[in-house]
């Protein structure tokens, strides 16, 4: 409860991921609200890792030592270990 009361909560808006099916993470979204005036508003959405890695912790110094995910013909290197 606390974290949401920080966020905004976006939970009933439409949104759904832009990541391939065969994506290896599922991390960029698009929502889609209609306003009052009839136009929409689109967010574009990245999901936030810093929620999940706290400073200090072993994960954050892998997270770290790997920068980013890698991407190659045959297999993906992510950042963050695959089991999160």
């Amino acid at each position: 409860k606390e974290e949401i009361a920080r966020r905004r909560d976006m939970r009933n808006d439409l949104t759904f991921t832009i990541d391939p099916k065969d994506a290896k993470d599922f991390d960029d979204a698009l929502s889609f609200t209609l306003l009052k005036d009839g136009l929409y508003e689109i967010g574009i959405h990245i999901a936030d890792v810093s929620h999940y890695v706290k400073e200090g912790t072993v994960l954050d110094d892998e997270a770290y030592e790997r920068a980013t995910s890698v991407y190659l013909v045959d297999r993906v290197v992510p950042m963050l270990p695959e089991v999160l």
